[in-house]
This record gives structure tokens, sequence and C-alpha cells, in this order.
């Protein structure tokens, strides 16, 4: 493990907040920086509820179990395009993983050891296609989704490694992102329930309008009520390790209840939120979201690994947010944030208002 905090290193990478627009709801406004790396401030959806499953995590028989955190080079490496049809399956990364004991964040207990229904998450995207007006590429719909399973538990770690080798992305990779995204934090809540913004939630909905109340009561059905804690029309739009955004603009096109399928799936499973991300790298890889060549400078192109990061946030390919966003990401990539040695030490700072936060 690294000697180095934090510190000014880390405060490059880890980002401050402000919303741009996205085309598919995969982007994110930017995180406020924290306290010392962030700054925190104190669907139809299928009417099927999630199955949460606590799991003991598989354990691969290949490589004893280690007490330590993951090697600077990581383990798995971003494939190149075409390689989709050549991903490993869930079971092969399931033994593929490096399991230890390490557990930087162990809030996410719950949540790292949850898994969602799959049955239940694949209705709930069958009901919201996304191949539809020529934006994406058919297998968008007919293939990605239907390897989104979430079918994983393990520690924090263990989620990652399971998804990067899934989807073909490095590892690494996906721990900056989620290093930029909440410090690893899957969903942190505070005494009363009320969600830790930027440290699992956030990205508000804003305004008191139709589409903001259909959303915000539709994701207020699944085990919590957001409205409680916010103006009518205001609940969060993300959710995750890694900000995985739930909210869909109609002005994109109709979906059940302004929600694209991913909730709560994405609140509820680590592994889900990582799978989630690894899809829709890998699709953004292979070239399939169409949409993207009429945003920025039109170059979207297969193979563009950074300008899919900044497409994750963004929602549009290598404009400015974008360029910042992936600054950011490669900052916490280069510094290599989770290996520092106060990264296990961080806890979200206690509310006035509402108290200390904690895991859900």
């Amino acid at each position: 493990m690294r000697s180095t905090g934090p510190g000014d290193r880390l405060r490059r990478a880890l980002p401050r907040r402000g919303r741009v627009g996205d085309r598919d709801g995969e982007g994110r406004a930017p995180l406020a920086p924290w306290l010392r790396w962030l700054m925190l401030v104190p669907l139809l959806l299928v009417t099927l509820v999630v199955v949460r499953q606590e799991v003991p995590a598989v354990t691969s028989s290949a490589d004893p179990v280690s007490s330590s955190p993951p090697p600077d080079t990581g383990w798995f490496r971003t494939l190149p395009a075409g390689s989709w049809t050549q991903l490993p399956d869930d079971r092969t990364c399931t033994e593929r993983v490096r399991r230890s004991t390490w557990e930087p964040r162990p809030d996410n207990h719950t949540p790292n050891r949850t898994t969602p229904d799959v049955e239940t998450v694949h209705a709930s995207f069958a009901a919201r296609p996304r191949a539809v007006a020529g934006g994406y590429d058919d297998r968008w719909d007919s293939w990605l989704p239907q390897r989104v399973t979430g079918a994983h538990t393990g520690t924090t770690d263990e989620n990652i490694q399971w998804a990067a080798c899934k989807w073909g992305i490095a590892d690494n990779l996906l721990r900056a992102i989620a290093v930029r995204e909440s410090a690893w934090f899957q969903y942190q809540v505070y005494p009363s329930g009320r969600c830790v913004a930027q440290v699992g939630c956030g990205d508000m909905t804003t305004g008191d309008v139709p589409g903001h109340r259909l959303f915000c009561t539709a994701v207020s059905r699944h085990g919590y009520d957001y409205r409680q804690d916010y103006p009518a029309g205001v609940c969060p739009k993300t959710y995750s390790i890694v900000g995985v955004m739930s909210w869909h603009d109609p002005r994109w096109g109709p979906m059940p209840e302004n929600q694209n399928g991913t909730f709560p799936f994405n609140r509820d499973s680590t592994a889900f939120a990582l799978d989630y991300l690894g899809a829709f790298l890998r699709g953004c890889q292979e070239g399939w979201l169409h949409w993207l060549g009429n945003t920025g400078d039109g170059s979207y192109a297969a193979g563009e690994t950074w300008g899919c990061v900044g497409a994750w946030y963004a929602g549009s390919w290598l404009t400015p947010p974008a360029r910042e966003y992936v600054g950011r990401v490669r900052a916490a990539l280069d510094d290599r944030a989770w290996l520092t040695s106060d990264w296990a030490a961080y806890e979200p700072p206690c509310s006035p208002a509402y108290g200390c936060p904690r895991g859900r």
C-alpha cells in the first residue's frame, strides 16, 4: 500500500459538481469536493420488486484468500472493440476474481452481498428498449442488457474485479471511476434514512413539473420515500458507487415512469451498479451508441475508451464537461487513490442537521 495520503493529488482527482444535460441518462453532474477529498453537502417501473438476497461470497479455488489490496497494475485490461463475442460469463469471472479480505468500505457490506432477481432486471430493461429510431445498435437491446445480472457477491474490490472481467474493462479504470463518483461508497444514509448526497445518491431533479413528480413517485415505491426529504418534484437521479443514472428525460423518448430500468437495483446492489457501468462502457467501446456521433465534435468511433468515460458523465462526446470528467478520472487512476495510506480511514462527515452517515 502506498504511504502517501490523498492531499493535493486527490483533490484534483475527486471532483466538483455542477450538471450538464445528458442524452440518455447515463451522465451525471460533477461531484462537489469532499472535506479533504470531496466536500459533502451536510419505472412503467416494472411492478415486480427486486429480490434482495444475502448470499455468502463465492471463493475462487484458484487462488488463496489474502488480506492485501489489489496490485498497482490491477488484474484486468481493457479489451479492444470487437471483443464482445469473446467476453467471459458470470461464473467464469467469479472464478477469476482474486479474493481478499481487504475492505476499505465496510459500510458496503449489505449491498456488496445483495443480488437482484435477474428475471426482474431483464423485464425492467425489456420494458424500456433503446434501439429505436436508430439511436443505438440493435445489440444494445438484444444482447447487452441480457448480460447485466448483478449476480456476484464479495468485497467492494471483488465486485469491481468481477465487472471488469465480465465486460473486458480494466479494473483500475472502474476503481478510478468509483473514486470520482463516490469514493467507493455504494449508498450512505443518515439515521432518518435520507441518502447522503454524493456518497451513493445525487444529481437531483429540479422543479415541480409532472415528469419529475412521476419519476420521484416511482422511485419512492421501493423501500424509501424520497419525497419526504425534498420539495415536490425533487429527488435523486443517480445512485450507487459509480453514479448510475435512473432518470430518463421524456424529451429523449418515452419510457415508463421516466425511469431507465436501473432502479432500485443500482441502489441496492454494488455488483449490479458495476455490471451496468461495465455494460455501458463495453457498448460504447463497440461503437453502439450512434447518437453520440451527433454530439460534441461528431468524432465518436469504436475503440475510444476515454471518450466513453466522458460520455458516462456528460452524455456527449469530448465536450468540455466530458473532458473535465476524464481529467479527474485520469488523476484518480494515476494516483491510485485506493492504495493511499488513509483511503480506508475516510468517513463522510456528520451533518449538524441530519446526523452521521452509515451504510444502508
